[in-house]
C-alpha cells in the first residue's frame, strides 16, 4: 500500500507521504486521520507534479498492511469498511484533506 499525501500542513505528512499507523476515510472521502502540524503552516501543493521527474519517490512508504479505514459507501475501493486499492493520494479540496484515490461505483 502506498499512501501519498499532498497536505503538507499535516503532522503525519513526511515528504509527501502518510506516516500514520492507520487512515480513516469517512462517508464523504474526507481523510479524519488529518492533524494540523504546527511545526510547519506551509500548505503548499508541492506534489502536483511529483510522479513527472521520476517514477518513484525515496521516501515512498511500500507497506504490506495499513489499517486503511473507509466509510464512503458508494467507492468502488469500499468493501466493508476497508480500502482495497494498491494505494491512495488524500488532496486538498477547499480546505479539506479528502481521499483522491474516490471513484464512485455505479
Amino acid at each position: 500500500m502506498d499512501i501519498k499525501c499532498r497536505r503538507t500542513s499535516c503532522e503525519f505528512n513526511k515528504g509527501h507521504t502518510c506516516f500514520s499507523e492507520g487512515v480513516d476515510i469517512d462517508n464523504y472521502a474526507i481523510c479524519d486521520t488529518f492533524e494540523r502540524s504546527y511545526e510547519s503552516l506551509d500548505d503548499l501543493d508541492l506534489s502536483k507534479h511529483m510522479f513527472e521527474v521520476a517514477p518513484e519517490y525515496e521516501n515512498s512508504r511500500h507497506i504490506k498492511s495499513v489499517n486503511l479505514k473507509c466509510e464512503a459507501k458508494n467507492c468502488l475501493f469500499n468493501t466493508g469498511g476497508k480500502c482495497r486499492a494498491n494505494g491512495i493520494t488524500v488532496i486538498d479540496d477547499k480546505g479539506k484533506s479528502r481521499c483522491g484515490s474516490f471513484i464512485r461505483e455505479l
